[in-house]
Parts: C-alpha cells; structure tokens; sequence
C-alpha cells in the first residue's frame, strides 16, 4: 500500500512532482526520489520481461523543460549501475519513445515529461511494447521505490546515444510519400503547401523542419520551434485559448493553408484551417473519424464523455460509424477500443476531445504527429479533386453556446464527496421530468433537455486525478446554457462538500459564419507557463526534439537517415550550477533556467539553423543522400546560472541569464534540477540496430494500447 508521499507523485498513468523550486512549491522530485522511482521500474520491468536487469535495454528521453537533462543523468546513472543497456535518445517526443520499443526493440522506455504543465513541474512515463504502463503498473512501481527495492549492481552497464528522432522523423516522411503519392514530384508531395506549425517551445519543432519542410512545404510564419522549458510565449496545449488564438493568428498573418499546434510532448496535436478557424475538440474528433473510417465501414470510435450531440449524429448519420462516447482520461478511452477490438468489434481510433488520438493502424499510440499527418495526408489528397479539408466536417453540428464549469471539492475525501452528488443528482433528476437522463453513459451523469428546456445537456463527473467536479453544458439555442445551469442551482446549493457556486460568465458563443467558438463579453485568461503557479488541473496530455541543455556538454550527434533534416536541437547557453535554497529561505521566483530569446522566422529559402546561443555547435556528419542535417547540438560546456541582475544584462543572444546563487538545500530534499552544470561523459554513438547480443527481444509489432 502506497503512503501519502508516494501516492501524490501518481497522476493517473504518470508520475509527476515538483521539480525545481519556486512558484511557492517545494522541489519533491529530489536526486534520491528520481533514483529510487528508476530503480522500482526495472525491478518490475524485469520481473514482467523474466530477464535479470543486467540484460535490459532501457531507452530514455525527454521533453524541453528545464529540470529535464538532470533527471535523465540520474535516471542513466541507476540503469548503467544495475548492468542495464542505456539508449539515450535525449529531446525526443513521448510518442517516438514509445516506438523505440518497436524499432529498436528495446525491453522499456522512459519519457522525463509532465506535458503541458508550467516549467517547475517534471515526471516520468513508463512504456514497454505492449504500450504505456497502466495504473496498477504504476502502483507498483510506486511501491518498490517506497520499499526502497533496487536491481542488484552488476558490471557491464552502458549509456549510448542515439539518434531515433530522425529515424521517427524519416518514417512520418516515407508515410505521407507513400499515402499522397504526388505524380508531380513523389519526394516532395507537400511542394505548394503553407503549413504554420507552432511547437510552444516544447519538442515539436522537429516536425516543421525534418518532416514538413523536407517534404517540400512552405513553413514560413511557424513559431516558437526552438526548445525553451521556461515556455516562455504559451503554455504548449492545443486546449489553451492563448494558445490556439497564437496559432490561428499565425496561420491568418501566413495566408497558410493549414496550422498545426502540438503540447509540449507531442502527444497531442491540434489544427487550423486556412481561414484560421480552429479544428479542435468536437471538430478534430469528426475529421479524425472522417478519415479512420474511410476504409473501416461502419467502424466504432470511441470517445470521451464530453463530445457534443452533434458529433454523435456527423458519426453515425453522416460517416454511417458507430460511436461510443466513453469516460474522460486518454488512457480509459484507448483501453477500450482495445477491449473493443478483443470483442471482434472493428474500432480503429480511439480519441478524446484533448487532441488524444490513437489509431489502431499505429499500436493504438496517442501521437500528436501522426495525427496531423494523417490530416495533412488527406489535405492533400482532396487537393487533387479541388476541393478543401474544411469539406470533410461541413455537416458537422455545432452547439450555439457552450460552458465548462469546474467545481471545487472541499471535503478531504473528495472521491466518497463527489460519487456522492453524482448519486443524490440522479435521485434528483427523476423528481423532475424536464431531466432526460442519457442511459448509454459511462462516466457520472448527462441529462438532456428539448428545445423548451434549454435544447442541450448537461454532463457532471468526477475529475479524473484532481478535487474538482467539471460541469459541461450545451445548447443549440441562444440562452439555453444558462437555462439548464438554472435549472442545476437548487441541486448544487443543498450539497455539501462543493465550494459555494458563483453565478458563471456567459457561455462560449458559436459564430455561424465560421463555426468557430468565441466568448461572449470574455477576456481570454491567459496562462502564463512562467508566472506564479496555479493548481494544475486534469492533465491528459502531457509531450521535443530541438531542445537546450541548460547545463551540460552535448554528447555526439549520429547521422540522420535517409532525406532528414533535422531541427536545429540543442541551444545551450553558459550557465552556472543554481544552488537551492534553505527551506525557510525560499526566494519569490527563482529563476531556475535560461531566459529564451524570441525566435526569429527563416527565410523563405533558408532552413531555420540551430540557436548558438553563446556556443559553438559541434559538427554534424553528414548524411545519406539527399539528406540535409542542420546543425543538431549547439552546446556548450555549462557554468553556473546566477541570478540576473538588471544593469548588468549579457549581451547578444545569452540564452542564460547571471543568478545570484541560491543556498544549498538539506541533502535529502535537494531538488532534481539541480547539478545543471555536471560535465556528462561523452558515450559512444551505437546505431538503433546493433543492439548488444544479450539486449536483444524479439519485440512484435503488437496492436495495443500505448498508454
């Protein structure tokens, strides 16, 4: 049984904590914490795979935060002393280290992401070939750290680097070859194409540059590709309304045909159409069905409980599919249409309205990138019949208001507080006959209302991880929405245990010209990744390449495959280790990292080049025929960060600022962002194929779940 200081670190089918101090949070994910959650997954990895840990190849990677390269020192310095096989993939999307257990057939995989959450958060994402660890898995893994239990030593552990984001980049290329099959120019089936692509300083910026650009696309007016953990223009979350509004002005501003946005991880991905309407939630759910059922007649996708009335209808009355609305948590919408298939029912996607979409064709995998190249496959296809993507949902109903509400537990067992209003809501709801309670829902409760009542639902749930009951409602009339929230008021008022209600604002309005959603008489708030941190909500997704090692000397570069060029990755500044402070001696806002520069648009001809932010970048082999690898690594051995001071600001391009030093910390509460500036030992480059003999598994190419 796991006790309180373990079981906070479980967010559903992660582990996440704070990792570097500020904001008004304590560092938890301390060095000690780190190694014993590593050495907890390879004595459960190696009691599943029945190989002794000696004999495990382990890949890591990670996203763009600030805390990010620490923790993987940490995580490669417990695996090499148990004996184990390290493939360091270094910045690398949560998806592509998943498929280095398929390709590279390695025995598990590490991802060092907490997705979209601010920079002083951090976590760890488990993956064998089967998928993404489930929550038992993750209890068990949580309690062999706590029992402090740990592979024995052994000699003959290694650390290799290695370069898969190219070869993942080279198989998202060879796909949308294949599947567009240009008769024009096959190798450059995008050549016409305008794609904004804006990666919020996560690790997508490599799609932009080694998958669309290389395909002959146009990316001028994409933004933010370079890695930055201080996420310092959005929070990378194609649900953030700063950001989406960031990639809809782009694409406008571009005159793009399409506007691509990923989460930090790239996990989940999101779109624009070339009048800079959003292709999100409800609408990115009816395009990605579109285009799973094309060759899947009658198919079933599953979704999660919030999409709307009208996407049920677009899926079965106008793509002729069966649609199964299914709890909320991307993890719960995949295990099911795995259970489904397992049935004998034909369920190829999987996805919910967070930008989550795992097709069946791909391991079941939720990958923001293959979701959009799929999309940019079927753009391109329509272009050869005249007509545009917007086509594919143009029958797709859309409410006219919308609203979320999140409702705050006060109770301490939030859990037994919140099953309980769900259950006293449906004795509620059969006292008055305006409440059409739905019979085929999975996840608390959804009521439906006619056209006199407030013509939409209500759906209240349980949050998945966190003390909040999130109320969803719509309407396909104006004013509707505050109709059935009325109707709500008395119910929420006689429950206790919620935090008293306030009278919303108005609800989200639907522009009939553009379908788009906008709010009425609402400033947008926007989130500030950087700024003081508020408590982070339900976070599903959660995900790279081109990213900055604050603090160490870059290790050696392999050549890209066939085609590849890759993004300008790492822009490491000059930075000196950041003390921690005394518990009792917290500074406001400690400036754990780099502050980012603004990132410059490339030129029309010119291919964005790698940030030599106070480095000189290494060089980089050059590649197989026609490949064109910009510069990879542009690091340079870390000093320690200090506290900028105003009137003494670096000048040109110092992606570091000078920190006046801050106290070290008590030994055992030393947060894992710090020894920024360690020295990482060169390793030698291994290619993805020649795995040591004793590492080898024979890995299926499984249809399961990811995560």
């Amino acid at each position: 049984m796991l006790n309180e200081k373990w079981k906070h670190f479980k967010s559903g089918t992660d582990i996440r904590g704070v990792a570097v101090e500020g904001a008004g949070f304590e560092a938890d994910l301390t060095d000690d914490v780190i190694t014993a959650m590593v050495n907890g997954f390879l004595v459960w990895l190696s009691s599943k795979k029945n190989i002794p840990a000696e004999n495990l190849s382990v890949s890591i990677g990670r996203d763009s935060r600030i805390s990010g390269k620490h923790i993987l020192d940490l995580a490669v310095s417990a695996m090499t002393k148990a004996g184990v096989c390290v493939y360091d993939v270094d910045l690398a999307s949560t998806p592509a280290m998943f498929m280095t257990t398929v390709d590279m057939q390695c025995d598990g995989a590490i991802q060092i992401t907490a997705s979209h959450h601010p920079y002083y958060r951090n976590g760890l994402k488990f993956f064998t070939c089967e998928g993404g660890l489930n929550s038992e898995d993750i209890d068990a893994v949580l309690e062999n750290a706590q029992n402090g239990k740990a592979p024995a030593k052994a000699n003959g552990g290694r650390r290799i680097d290695s370069d898969y984001m190219n070869r993942y980049a080279f198989t998202l290329r060879e796909k949308i070859k294949k599947e567009v099959n240009s008769e024009d120019d096959y190798h450059h089936p995008l050549k016409g194409f305008r794609i904004v692509v804006d990666a919020g300083n996560g690790v997508g910026g490599f799609f932009a540059t080694d998958v669309l650009e290389a395909l002959g696309a146009d990316i001028r007016g994409s933004q933010y590709l370079d890695p930055d953990g201080m996420f310092p223009n959005h929070i990378p979350n194609p649900e953030d309304e700063t950001a989406m509004a960031a990639i809809c002005k782009a694409v406008k501003e571009a005159g793009a045909d399409l506007g691509v946005i990923f989460d930090t991880d790239v996990d989940r991905g999101g779109a624009v159409d070339a009048q800079g309407n959003e292709i999100n939630r409800n609408r990115l759910v009816a395009l990605a069905a579109a285009i799973a059922l094309e060759n899947n007649k009658g198919g079933m996708i599953v979704t999660d409980s919030i999409t709307s009335s009208g996407l049920k209808t677009f899926i079965e009355k106008d793509l002729g599919g069966m649609h199964l609305r299914f709890k909320r948590g991307y993890k719960n919408v995949i295990n099911e249409a795995v259970a489904q298939n397992e049935k004998g029912v034909n369920c190829p996607l999987a996805i919910e309205t967070s930008g989550h979409a795992a097709m069946r064709e791909n391991y079941f995998l939720d990958d923001g990138a293959y979701l959009v190249t799929k999309i940019i496959i079927k753009m391109a296809q329509l272009r050869k019949e005249g007509k545009k993507l917007e086509s594919v949902i143009e029958n797709l109903a859309e409410p006219v208001e919308s609203k979320e509400i999140r409702i705050k537990i006060t109770d301490k067992d939030f859990r037994k507080c919140g099953e309980k209003v769900i259950k006293d809501l449906f004795d509620f709801a059969k006292k008055d006959k305006s409440f059409i309670v739905a019979d085929d829902n999975h996840e608390g409760i959804r009521v439906s209302f006619k056209k006199a009542d407030g013509d939409g639902w209500f759906l209240l749930r349980l949050s998945v991880h966190d003390p909040i009951m999130p109320l969803n409602i719509e309407s396909d009339s104006k004013g509707g929405v505050d109709k059935i929230y009325k109707k709500l008021v008395p119910f929420l008022e006689g429950c206790e245990g919620l935090e008293t209600y306030v009278k919303p604002k108005k609800a989200l309005a639907v522009k009939k010209e553009t379908k788009t959603l906008v709010k009425a008489e609402e400033k947008p708030a926007a989130k500030k990744a950087a700024a003081k941190a508020e408590p982070v909500k339900d976070a599903e997704p959660e995900k790279k390449p081109a990213a900055e090692k604050a603090a160490a000397k870059t290790e050696p570069v392999k050549d890209a495959e066939p085609e590849k060029k890759p993004a300008a990755k790492k822009a490491a500044a000059k930075a000196e280790p950041v003390k921690e402070a005394e518990p009792e001696k917290k500074p406001a806002a400690k400036k754990a990292a780099v502050k980012a520069e603004p990132v410059k648009e490339a030129e029309p001809e010119k291919k964005p080049a790698a940030k030599k932010a106070a480095a000189k970048a290494e060089p980089v082999k050059e590649a197989e025929p026609e490949k064109k690898p910009a510069a990879k690594k542009a690091a340079a051995k870390a000093e320690p960060v200090k506290e900028a001071e105003p009137e003494k600001k670096p000048a040109a391009k110092k992606a570091a600022a000078k920190a006046e030093p801050v106290k070290e910390a008590e030994p055992e509460k030393k947060p894992a962002v710090k020894k920024a500036a360690a020295k990482a030992e060169p390793v030698k480059e291994a290619e993805p194929e020649k795995k040591p003999a004793a590492d080898e598994v024979k890995a299926e190419k499984k249809t399961t779940s990811k995560k």
